[in-house]
């Protein structure tokens, strides 16, 4: 939000004929709609907030020379995270003592945000071409770090992309379940949840055990 937020103002300074007709939400949901219309590149969010850009020039008459600047000023917002404070403390522990690797369908660089060195590497949907809950990502991280679904556990807080994409691969999962939510996903079970990361290194040793 912080970012979108940030490229809207800079847009009513570059592209007020945009903003004139458009608030931040109606461009959301513009930029919604064309992921929809375009299936192809929709695991790709650079390539298709870039794309809605450029439709969005189009459609206005503008030239496209904006886009570029405006998505690096939002790109670069995006990178700008707030760790929770149970974080930190929790990733120097697992570090210690487990393999880490990060899976993502979005655009955040975990080196830009800061939590590149707690991380052997990280897949993204972009790069394998296919978004959770999508077997490939999961698939690709296995590869990439030459381990098995059955030595590896998902950490995660989506039922649908995180939970269920590592389950059908046969991966165990712990569910990250800040807001203390009711499990409704009809067609998988995390093996564990925590609604902080405090517990997560005891729940790994169990899972491990």
């Amino acid at each position: 939000m912080a970012a979108e937020n940030k490229l809207y103002h800079w847009m009513q300074q570059h592209v007020p004929q945009i903003t004139e007709q458009h608030d931040i939400n109606s461009l959301r949901d513009r930029r919604v709609a064309f992921m929809r219309e375009h299936p192809a590149i929709a695991h790709d969010l650079t390539q298709m907030r870039l794309a809605s850009m450029r439709s969005l020039a189009d459609e206005f008459g503008l030239a496209h020379d904006w886009v570029e600047p405006g998505f690096e000023l939002y790109y670069r917002a995006r990178q700008q995270v707030t760790l929770y404070a149970d974080v930190a403390p929790t990733l120097d522990t697992l570090h210690r003592r487990f393999r880490l690797a990060a899976i993502t369908n979005g655009n955040a660089d975990i080196h830009l945000t800061g939590v590149g060195h707690w991380f052997e590497f990280a897949v993204s949907a972009a790069g394998v071409g296919k978004a959770k809950p999508h077997p490939a990502i999961f698939e690709a991280l296995l590869d990439q770090a030459s381990v098995n679904a059955a030595e590896t556990v998902l950490i995660g807080d989506d039922p649908q992309r995180d939970i269920f994409g590592a389950c059908q691969l046969g991966m165990r999962t712990v569910w990250v379940n800040r807001a203390q939510q009711d499990w409704t996903h009809p067609h998988c079970q995390p093996d564990a949840q925590v609604t902080n990361f405090n517990d997560l290194a005891d729940i790994l040793r169990q899972l491990e055990a």
